[in-house]
């Protein structure tokens, strides 16, 4: 008899004799194993990991969040109507980066900036990895480690010269640690300065503050929530707007846009690891009934407490091993296609999901948990007195019975959960299939976007800008197969900004608002349904004139071409615009929403005030379209552009199918995940299903020979066996979907996407999987010899 470590080696050399249970057995383990630490890098890359502050424990962002998402922005008036109350000890501002023109020893790059004061970095509890922070005087810069890296080539010398930055000579003061990112990844940071009083009301801050020891988020949250309410009317904060102020703390502020989506897979990645666990099970209490002959035998021959279960130990070790090395390798993969779909802001450090030693340490537990609890439950009966007394008094195995029920309820449970995950991705897939095939309303073929900046110090006026590119506009037609060529600062598929615009009520609607230059729309892919579109004739401030789109009419009443637009926003005159044209709607905000209200303005007659607000925070883009659009090369945009103005770059050249095609990413990411975990857990499925029912056959080979010999037929048995795991997957598959259906009515729907459409597909789904798992043990239930059987029994 066999104990410790040696008994182990024997049971190894035991299932070493049978490969084909322990390669289904880790290869079932190993797949729940990778599914979990996939979904589990995630989660504690982008939820666990707490951000790269030293004080984000104490650290709340506040201002006015927006209904679909956690991230607050704050104006300046509203950063200056809070001030420094009592339970803070500071604060900081940053304005939303912006891009810049950035002249490097003469290499001229568009950068990412933002605009901070002195506190925001200090607030947040960063300083700079080597040199020093902002002090607050202008024209100096703090640059990212990799702006140093990339740029200036990681020389420590490069501390204390100048750069020119739109223009501007500029100082670097010191450059920041590699893992600082907050929300977005940014070149340059330079320093802000706000009037007092400002009368700024713009919602395009960012305002940080730290708490003092002791104080909560709730007391400061209700602090600002009180300012807002104060001053409400003098910042035009409507009563429906008023619950969404308050403070919320960085940790939560960080990681709020990645944490529904991320605990929701990981739910689901858990989900199959559950079936995995319960198919080891039933492997397990398989092996516990193989082994009940010698086990009686131990348990005859005195063995006691926890020598009879150094079999199952053992045996389940050896599939461990194997299926934990081969789940690691895997999930490593998994958790790399996973970050690959994820949007850049979910981020919250420079560093690429991790796959890390907290994965490693996560699956190893997981994996010890699952083959303990599937240990235990399989071979429990080993240490009965009743095994001994069943073995020896009867002759036949113990539990055969009692195992075959137990296999069928994990299997009703597995195949439960395989259902509800695979009816899940199916209603994920079929609504990313549904929004793939809604029209954009543009022409995505033959164009493409480069982005550019026209800074306010090389070109501070309208004119200068429009003169800028109009110029670069007439080079690029120069180039062969581009057929039109213009700006604009708002694209059919992306980039977001809106105006106040007056609805006939008087009321104000915030609506979509495009500058553009003549060629524009046409390059954008625009389809025009009435009147013309801009030319070289809308310039000067006489005869202001703007485009609508179709949207705008419905919103606001409109009768179309020779109707008048009027703005609402201080920084444009109280002067109607009149209306030349209307254009087809873009589902400028995704397929899954309505179209928006969205006005045209050229670029010649726009406002100075709101033109340089526009351009503060908006990219410009250059937009060609024709034959040879796609083929023009960035390398060309940037020589033609520098012909003109040397000191502004191109960058972020793309196709406008790729531009289009980003509107769907989420969706992708989502469709493509759900698949992967659902494929897994059907697969476990059938695993299971297809170990239960060999087993089942084996084990009861006396009564199918019984059967033949009774004149059953070879199909008449396989009819046995599959009807027997149909009926099996039948249960599992309607339980599933009760539940399933139970979500669908439930607030979780929102996220689920579950539609009551799926219901057939996956029913049919798993039958099939159910059917395919019956084939092998049906085949051998089929040539079972009566008289052999009969005669082995």
């Amino acid at each position: 008899m066999k104990g410790g470590i040696p008994g182990i080696l024997h049971a190894w050399r035991v299932l070493a004799r049978y490969p084909g249970f322990l390669a289904v057995a880790a290869l079932n383990l190993g797949l729940g194993v990778a599914a979990a630490t996939g979904a589990f890098a995630l989660v504690d890359s982008l939820v666990l990991h707490r951000p790269p502050f030293p004080d984000h424990a104490r650290v709340v962002l506040y201002g006015e969040h927006s209904p679909g998402g956690p991230v607050r922005y704050a104006s300046p008036m509203f950063f200056d109507d809070v001030g420094m109350p009592a339970q803070i000890e500071s604060r900081g501002i940053a304005r939303l980066p912006e891009s810049v023109n950035a002249d490097v020893a003469g290499n001229v790059v568009l950068a990412s900036a933002q605009r901070m004061d002195a506190g925001f970095l200090p607030t947040l509890g960063v300083s700079p990895e080597a040199g020093e922070g902002l002090s607050g005087a202008p024209d100096e810069a703090v640059v990212s480690h990799g702006f140093w890296r990339r740029m200036l080539h990681a020389d420590l010398r490069a501390i204390g010269t100048r750069i020119t930055v739109n223009g501007r000579p500029t100082v670097i003061r010191g450059v920041l640690s590699p893992d600082y990112r907050l929300f977005t990844d940014v070149d340059l940071f330079l320093p802000l300065h706000l009037a007092p009083h400002a009368a700024d009301n713009a919602q395009n801050m960012t305002a940080v503050a730290r708490l003092r020891p002791g104080v909560g988020e709730r007391a400061f949250s209700d602090h600002v929530h009180a300012v807002a309410a104060a001053h409400a009317a003098a910042l035009r904060i409507g009563p429906d707007r008023l619950p969404f102020y308050g403070a919320t703390w960085l940790d939560d502020q960080v990681t709020g846009l990645a944490r529904p989506t991320v605990l929701l897979f990981f739910s689901c990645a858990l989900a199959v690891m559950a079936i995995a666990g319960l198919n080891l099970s039933s492997l397990l209490l398989i092996r516990a009934v193989a082994r009940s002959h010698g086990t009686a035998l131990r348990i005859a021959l005195g063995a006691r407490g926890w020598r009879p279960w150094i079999p199952a130990v053992g045996e389940a070790l050896l599939v461990g091993i194997l299926a934990v090395a081969a789940g690691l390798s895997t999930g490593n993969v998994v958790a790399h296609v996973f970050a690959s779909l994820l949007p850049a802001e979910w981020l919250i450090s420079h560093d690429a999901i991790a796959f890390d030693w907290h994965a490693w340490v996560f699956g190893i537990a997981l994996a010890l948990v699952t083959l303990a609890v599937a240990v235990v439950g399989g071979s429990v009966h080993e240490t009965s007195g009743v095994l001994f007394r069943e073995r020896f008094a009867s002759g036949r195995a113990f539990g055969t019975k009692t195992g075959r029920h137990a296999r069928r309820v994990m299997n009703v449970v597995q195949t439960a959960i395989a259902v509800m995950l695979l009816a899940w991705s199916i209603g994920v897939i079929t609504r990313w299939w549904d929004l793939e095939h809604v029209p954009m309303g543009f022409d995505t073929a033959q164009a493409q976007v480069f982005e550019i900046k026209a800074d306010d110090a090389q070109f501070p006026t309208v004119v200068d800008v429009n003169a800028l590119l109009l110029e670069f506009s007439g080079r690029l037609l120069a180039q062969r197969g581009i057929r039109y060529a213009g700006m604009s600062n708002h694209l059919p598929g992306s980039g977001s900004f809106v105006m106040p615009f007056a609805l006939p009520d008087g009321s104000t609607y915030y609506a979509q608002y495009g500058l553009a230059t003549p060629g524009a729309l046409q390059a954008m892919g625009l389809r025009l349904l009435s009147g013309r579109h801009f030319d070289a004739g809308d310039v000067g401030g006489a005869g202001r004139v703007a485009m609508v789109n179709e949207a705008y009419l419905k919103t606001f009443g409109s009768g179309g071409v020779g109707d008048e637009v009027w703005p609402a926003s201080r920084l444009s005159p109280n002067a109607p615009l009149r209306i030349v044209g209307v254009v087809a709607d873009t589902r400028h905000a995704g397929p899954g929403r309505p179209p928006e209200p969205t006005v045209f303005i050229p670029l010649a007659q726009a406002w100075e005030s709101s033109f340089d607000f526009v351009r503060l925070y908006m990219p410009m883009y250059v937009i060609v379209r024709g034959p040879g659009a796609e083929g023009l090369s960035m390398e060309t945009a940037s020589r033609e552009l520098h012909r003109t103005a040397p000191f502004v770059a191109v960058a972020h050249a793309r196709s406008m199918r790729d531009d289009a095609r980003q509107v769907m990413a989420g969706f992708r990411r989502d469709a493509v995940i759900s698949a992967i975990l659902a494929l897994f857990a059907m697969f476990l499925a059938c695993i299971g299903l297809y170990s239960s029912e060999s087993v089942d056959v084996m084990s009861r080979r006396r009564d199918y020979a019984v059967h033949g010999a009774l004149g059953a037929t070879p199909m008449d048995l396989a009819m046995i066996v599959l009807a027997r795991n149909v009926a099996v997957a039948m249960i599992g598959t309607l339980l599933g979907m009760g539940c399933t259906l139970l979500a669908h009515r439930s607030p979780l729907q929102t996220m689920l996407h579950i539609q009551l459409e799926v219901a057939v597909p996956a029913c049919v789904a798993m039958l099939a999987v159910a059917v395919i798992a019956s084939v092998i043990p049906a085949w051998r239930a089929a040539r079972i010899d009566p008289l052999h059987a009969i005669h082995g029994a």
